[in-house]
């Protein structure tokens, strides 16, 4: 269980996020045979849709295999409707995936400007 869970109300957008991030992990452990994390940011308080979260993994193999998963990204997307997340920016949350492979060759590894 996530600790940071206990701070935040059920109801707050931060729980609701942490919450989803959660179960993202629960998901992803079943179709990841390589260690991988979850990375999620965004202006989320400002507006809901501006909300992104990464499932890092370490190949572009895994990558492509699980970007290429409609199951899975439909279960990934019904976990904004599981933990209420408001409708209206549920279209506009991105979920994807990306490699330590892709960030070394793209970014030199750094993660932070990868994602900038």
């Amino acid at each position: 269980m996530n600790i940071f869970k206990l701070l935040y109300s059920k109801h707050s957008m931060k729980r609701k996020i942490i919450d989803i991030e959660d179960d993202i992990k629960k998901i992803i452990v079943f179709v990841c045979d390589e260690k991988f994390w979850i990375s999620w940011y965004g202006a989320y308080d400002i507006d809901p849709k501006h909300l992104v979260f990464w499932i890092c993994v370490e190949t572009d193999e895994m990558k492509l295999k699980l970007q290429s998963n409609i199951t899975l990204i439909n279960k990934l997307r019904n976990l904004l409707i599981k933990h209420n997340y408001p409708e209206q920016a549920r279209p506009f949350v991105y979920i994807d995936f990306e490699s330590q492979e892709t960030v070394d060759r793209e970014s030199r590894g750094n993660w932070y400007h990868h994602f900038k």
